[in-house]
């Protein structure tokens, strides 16, 4: 997945088809959205950001729903990239879960804007698509295949690895929301109750054996 910060240009891309026109304008109003916010992402500023035509942008993603579904999708196929990008990094199943799912602080965090178009309000107009849904589901499968492997490995663990999933996700998505929005109280460490709330939901599916054991204390 692109976090790439370089500039784009569609009278420069227009040559490679619209696969790639479409992946520039993507990436572009990305940025945009990080830069300026949700109220300034406008098919027109995003024409002109990329030097082309409003009609190009229409063309490509049908109008501003779909330029904000495709907002969405891209979001969290960043997110599934990144959950499994960390996944791979351990060696140990079981010992990759919690860092697995501090990703997706560290991702929130990150982007903001994005996050909020993701899972919250940020593009009030959006009405999300089945498409869009069924996207989301490919992140929380990430998780999920994480979860299936800590559980091979223990050779113990919950018989549903899809709730063990939503339950992990929920656990973490609860703090993370908070720090993301604002209103985390001022004395808590955000990473800490993150940390904290994956743990617990881990004690509870019997996915922390001592081997997968890791420091509540705030990475320094």
């Amino acid at each position: 997945m692109n976090d790439a910060h370089d500039s784009f240009d569609y009278q420069s891309a227009r040559a490679a088809g619209d696969d790639v026109v479409r992946r520039g304008l993507l990436d572009l109003a990305v940025r945009l959205l990080a830069e300026d916010g949700p109220k300034a992402l406008t098919l027109r500023h995003l024409a002109q950001r990329a030097n082309c035509s409003t009609k190009v942008v229409y063309t490509l993603f049908g109008g501003k729903n779909g330029l904000s579904e495709g907002l969405k999708v891209e979001g969290f196929a960043r997110l599934r990239f990144a959950v499994e990008r960390e996944r791979r990094r351990h060696r140990d199943p079981v010992q990759a879960l919690l860092p697995v799912m501090l990703t997706y602080r560290s991702f929130a965090l990150a982007r903001r804007a994005l996050f909020g178009v993701m899972f919250g309000n940020a593009l009030p107009e959006f009405v999300p698509t089945e498409y869009s849904r069924q996207q989301a589901q490919l992140a929380l499968g990430a998780v999920e295949s994480a979860v299936v492997e800590a559980r091979a490995a223990l050779g113990t663990g919950p018989d549903d690895a899809r709730e063990a999933a939503v339950r992990l996700w929920a656990a973490v998505h609860g703090p993370v929301t908070l720090e993301v929005e604002g209103i985390m109280p001022f004395d808590c460490d955000g990473e800490r109750l993150a940390r904290l709330a994956v743990t617990d939901v881990l004690a509870s599916l019997r996915l922390n054996q001592p081997r997968a054991a890791i420091s509540l204390e705030k990475t320094p």
